[in-house]
């Protein structure tokens, strides 16, 4: 392994999928998905398993097959997206029939080369940069321990150490993404993984806890087991996993990744904290029920709990809303704390453009607007910020003045500056704009974004108008000054 490692390190990154490599990959894909159709087509006219369990699994395969021919025909020539694609594929086979039973040895080497095509897809994600020398060791680890797996399900030997090594890889595979993160120079690169790190986080835990919840049901009565619960979170992580994953790769809504992971925490977050008081006032009650009257008091110890519950639900879900946006959102809950204060500071001595030219960055980072302008009442383009030239600027200014007034919400057919803010003085009714373009990826912004902004509009509307009334008397000084200078000349 040592020296295959430095072999591996020192190749550039995969290249393209192209001529007889990228045909293999079709016939492969092709293969493996007919293989996922007849399994489950198995399921339906013979299997004899529960229904509600039988539906949730042909639920997951509908969606994994989704994921999967995505990939495979607006992605067929990354080697990244064929990974996954086809890790996907075996995972609904391996994950909707129950081989274990069966003992088969084809359901456990589709296992086996599922586990590997994953990992790599983890460890080359997104551009299939294999340069890095860890990257190169966990691959070379990887390939031992699948063939440690082959080993073991053709009968060889019977070792039990694939589940454990193969555990380990993965959790490899996972901090050198963490790693990648944290040295990513790009924010497009950034916000990729932050899709990937919430498919897996969610995927993991749904999975983790519903094997743990099986296990933990092997002990109580049949009645009680709940297995529909536990297949559903088992199921969810999968389609949790690969939605990750078709997000990053596709770039679809790439940036709203802080929004879905705050919200994410939040529900999550509240849905423990519920359950704990939920079943922490139930236990009291019951207990106090049992010491100082006797004997149980059954449902009502429930009834009351749930009440309990439902009294802190708006308080509880307050609470966590707020810090996983502090947590997750850092950008908007800044944008809104200080950017009034600095308009205060700023208002009464800064000139408009001084204005723009302070709020328009942090506008810009806050919300990732690839374009931002700032435009006065009269009409002037006082502040640009982006990939933006003045002309531009101006020839929408000269438009917008021509044009009927537009709702806060923007136009949606308008390339450049899809999104406008109008800042409406209160005394003339005059009004100024702040106008925001796209996003990198063309998207428009979350509804977390707009309220941002709109939060901070009054503020900025005021800044703008003692700015510019600073500045019209400013002009009108210098004005009489030289007035005054030439008359002394005379």
């Amino acid at each position: 392994m040592t020296s295959i490692a430095p072999a591996i390190a020192q190749q550039a990154r995969l290249p393209p999928l192209r001529g007889r490599l990228l045909w293999v990959y079709r016939l492969v894909w092709l293969a493996v998905l007919s293989d996922a159709i007849l399994v489950h087509l198995f399921l339906v006219t013979g299997s004899t398993m529960e229904p509600a369990i039988l539906g949730l699994r042909l639920a997951k395969a509908v969606v994994i097959f989704a994921v999967a021919t995505i990939l495979f025909r607006r992605r067929q020539q990354d080697p990244v997206a064929a990974l996954l694609s086809l890790a996907f594929l075996l995972w609904t086979i391996t994950s909707s029939a129950d081989f274990a039973a069966a003992n088969a040895i084809l359901p456990q080497l589709l296992d086996r080369s599922r586990f590997l095509l994953f990992v790599l897809a983890l460890l080359l994600f997104p551009d299939g940069d294999a340069r890095s020398r860890t990257v190169a060791i966990i691959a070379a680890a990887s390939g031992a321990v699948f063939l440690v797996g082959i080993v073991e399900a053709v009968g060889i030997a019977s070792t039990g150490w694939f589940l454990p090594l193969a555990i380990a890889c993965v959790l490899a595979a996972v901090a050198s993404l963490i790693s990648r993160f944290r040295a990513s120079a790009t924010e497009a690169l950034r916000q990729q993984l932050k899709w990937v790190a919430l498919g897996l986080v969610s995927g993991l835990v749904l999975i983790l806890g519903a094997r743990a919840g099986a296990w933990l049901a092997a002990d109580v009565p049949q009645r009680d087991r709940l297995p529909v619960l536990w297949e559903a979170m088992f199921q969810l992580g999968i389609i949790a996993i690969a939605l990750g994953f078709l997000i990053a790769l596709l770039r679809y809504r790439l940036y709203d990744a802080e929004t879905a992971i705050s919200r994410s925490a939040s529900y999550a977050a509240v849905t423990v904290v519920l359950v704990a008081i939920f079943a922490g006032t139930e236990a009291t009650i019951e207990n106090v029920g049992q010491a100082y009257l006797g004997m149980g008091i059954g449902n009502v110890s429930a009834a009351m709990a749930a009440a309990v519950a439902a009294v802190l639900l708006n308080p509880v879900h307050s609470r966590i809303t707020e810090w996983a946006e502090g947590r997750f959102q850092r950008d908007l809950v800044q944008l809104k704390q200080e950017l009034p204060e600095l308009l205060e500071d700023l208002a009464a001595s800064a000139s408009p453009a001084e204005l723009g030219a302070a709020i328009l960055p942090r506008i810009n980072a806050a919300v990732h607007a690839t374009r931002s302008a700032l435009i006065t009442p009269a009409g002037s383009v006082v502040a640009i910020e982006g990939d933006l030239v003045a002309a531009q600027a101006e020839q929408w200014s000269e438009r917008l003045r021509r044009g009927p007034a537009h709702p806060a919400g923007g136009a949606p057919h308008d390339s450049l500056f899809p999104v406008r803010l109008n800042l409406v003085c209160p005394v003339s009714r005059r009004t100024g704009w702040l106008v925001l373009g796209p996003r990198p990826d063309g998207s428009l912004y979350a509804r977390e974004d707009l309220a941002a902004l709109d939060f901070v509009r009054p503020a900025i509307r005021r800044a703008l108008l003692w700015a510019t009334a600073h500045e019209r008397l400013r002009t009108k000084d210098a004005e009489i000054s030289r007035e005054n200078g030439g008359r002394g000349k005379d």
